[in-house]
């Protein structure tokens, strides 16, 4: 199932640890993957090298996890902004042109997506309850609500005639209500 990231926490107030987000997500989803695929799209310094890893992760748990720890802060400390940068993590080699990865955080994190089994999803939420996160800091992709884009002015009607529409996460959604009837 995908799953997508409830941007209302990470943009629009956000309220919690970008870093931490990013950290205890991949970390999570990693127990389950095999492959992953890393890359500053904006380094902090020119000089940094290389720019971009990718291969195996190591077989072993602990092991595993030590490396995509270290491959967060790598890519948080040395990008520019911390959220752009790419992160693929998956169970089979990379990149899969069928599928998204398990975790895909392809460049910014409105892109950022989660292709996880019912359990595997649970299991995170468990792992974000535990550090303090959100338990729907990602949601069902079914749950995105769109609308023809808002406006009455020429762009807005521009954007209409061709298709452009709004797109909510569940908590932007309950935020416009609010303030629609305000």
């Amino acid at each position: 199932m995908i799953y997508l990231p409830e941007l209302y926490y990470l943009q629009d107030n956000p309220s919690i640890s970008f870093e931490t987000a990013v950290e205890v997500t991949a970390l999570t989803v990693s127990r389950t993957c095999a492959y992953y695929q890393a890359k500053l799209i904006a380094p902090t310094k020119k000089s940094i090298s290389p720019v971009q890893q990718a291969g195996a992760l190591p077989a072993e748990i602990s092991e595993r996890e030590a490396f995509v720890r270290k491959l967060v802060q790598w890519l948080l400390k040395n990008s520019n902004p911390p959220e752009l940068f790419t992160l693929l993590l998956d169970d089979h080699p990379l990149p899969s042109n069928d599928q998204s990865a398990k975790f895909a955080h392809p460049d910014d994190t409105c892109c950022w997506v989660l292709n996880l089994s019912e359990s595997e999803f649970a299991q995170l939420q468990t792992a974000w309850k535990a550090n303090s996160l959100p338990v729907n800091l990602f949601y069902p992709q079914e749950q995105q609500i769109c609308l023809p884009y808002p406006g009455q002015d020429w762009r807005a009607r521009f954007f209409r005639a061709i298709g452009v529409r709004k797109c909510y996460t569940p908590q932007q959604w309950e935020q416009e209500k609010r303030s629609s009837s305000a």
